[in-house]
């Protein structure tokens, strides 16, 4: 029996409406102080100016506040920004249009970690607070780690833990096990895992998305594509899967593309089906892919004969 696809959405760890309600929560933070801090007589006005509605009180009241979903937070960039960002983090929306606005994106989410309040004025936690971290600065600080990924930076365990959905413990025992070493971070800064190895090593975890590039634009999909196809711990169908996705691209177009069967591609993926072993298919898909072709031919046939050496499915 075929495994049910992973969709875009099922790759975030939080649905939308749990980031939407935390960037309400966010605002609020924001909105408690402008009506505590401000000029004493217009404060409050300045309050509910920049919330876009009344409350009758600015401050966290138990879990949050029973008027929050009043707040018309669609309208605010702040839900711009956070949305983009949850879309690049976790590959489960639009590609932003380019580069320059994913650097936009970076400037203004390090902006919203660094800038909004981790409190509301009586010291109640907003879910951008380092101390108890909630959703919204995990999806923010996980955007940033795609972003250090994507353009060679070098990667600390925290970012290679959200990139791969794992704990920070796991992923050192795991990089220990592979003998990948941390390379020491300027003063102050955490050790680091050097960009290639980071790459090589996130490739090998089934949790890991590719990101996926906007048509013409220059990236290390070569790059990623092979280490997919390296690493030991990715099977040839996971691999291939991975490949597609970081090509952007869907099985039609690049059947089309590789001048061979989309339904044969299909087959590739599908662990319980024994499709033909066409080296020449296998070359030129390898090509369509930006795969190394002996690497790529050599594990599809292994893989493909390793599938005819078990019994059928029923």
């Amino acid at each position: 029996m075929a495994k049910q696809k992973q969709t875009r959405e099922d790759r975030a760890p939080f649905s939308r409406d749990e980031i939407i309600h935390e960037i309400r929560m966010a605002a609020l933070g924001m909105a408690s102080h402008i009506a505590i801090w401000g000029h004493r007589q217009e404060s409050l006005n300045v309050a509910s100016h920049y919330l876009g509605v009344e409350l009758d009180g600015y401050d966290y009241i138990g879990g949050g506040h029973p008027e929050l979903d009043s707040i018309p937070i669609e309208q605010h960039y702040l839900y711009t920004v956070v949305m983009d960002a949850y879309d690049h983090a976790y590959q489960c929306g639009d590609i932003l249009n380019d580069t320059f606005s994913i650097d936009e994106r970076m400037f203004e989410v390090g902006g919203i970690l660094t800038g909004f309040p981790k409190a509301d004025f009586n010291g109640e936690p907003t879910p951008l607070d380092e101390l108890n971290p909630q959703k919204l600065r995990q999806v923010l600080e996980t955007f940033l780690a795609r972003y250090a990924l994507d353009t060679g930076e070098n990667l600390t365990v925290p970012q290679l833990a959200l990139l791969a959905d794992m704990g920070e413990a796991a992923v050192r025992t795991s990089l220990s096990a592979e003998g990948i070493k941390t390379i020491s971070g300027q003063k102050g800064e955490k050790n680091q895992v050097p960009h290639a190895d980071a790459l090589a090593w996130l490739s090998g975890r089934r949790n890991f998305v590719p990101t996926r590039r906007q048509p013409g634009v220059q990236g290390n999909t070569g790059e990623l594509v092979s280490s997919l196809f390296s690493a030991d711990s990715l099977t040839f169908e996971i691999a291939l899967q991975k490949a597609i996705a970081a090509n952007n691209t869907t099985e039609e177009e690049l059947a089309k593309a590789a001048g061979i069967s989309s339904i044969w591609i299909d087959e590739l993926h599908d662990e319980d089906r024994r499709p033909e072993i066409d080296v020449d298919g296998l070359q030129k898909l390898a090509a369509a892919l930006q795969a190394p072709v002996p690497l790529f031919v050599g594990k599809a046939v292994t893989a493909l004969l390793e599938r005819r050496s078990k019994p059928a499915a029923s």
